[in-house]
């Protein structure tokens, strides 16, 4: 189970959306681990792409298509850190809408989309498959 949040600085942006994403971001910062590995979904204006991140802290030290082979492109792959940056940053910016969806037992993002109307941009991310590692 998880809880979904929308809001848009236009219409909605609440208190109570701003509370889960801060609720959401502190239980992820209360977890035991610091090293772990994710799937990510990922697709913004130019570019989408399946992968499998391993972070060591809040470094991103490996990225691998769902093939198992290393990825070599340039693009700047998120730790679950940098999803709750991205969502902090975006939360109640003009023309912008943001929805989230959360993981009940660590907290992080297991989706984040980020609409921008006035330039019609969409950044989506899913997170899946989050696991530990020592």
């Amino acid at each position: 189970a998880a809880a979904l949040v929308a809001c848009s600085s236009s219409t909605d942006v609440t208190t109570s959306a701003k509370q889960t994403l801060d609720r959401n971001q502190t239980l992820w910062g209360q977890r035991t681990f610091g090293s772990y590995a994710y799937d990510l979904s990922v697709q913004d204006a130019a570019f989408s792409a399946d992968v499998h991140i391993t972070v060591n802290g809040t470094t991103v030290v490996s990225v691998v298509d769902t093939a198992g082979v290393p990825v070599t492109d340039d693009y700047n792959y998120p730790s679950i850190d940098d999803l709750f940056a991205t969502a902090q940053a975006e939360f109640g910016q003009r023309n912008t809408t943001l929805q989230m969806e959360f993981d009940q037992q660590y907290g992080y993002p297991l989706t984040l989309i980020v609409s921008t109307s006035s330039v019609g941009d969409v950044y989506s991310a899913h997170a899946s498959n989050l696991a530990p590692l020592p």
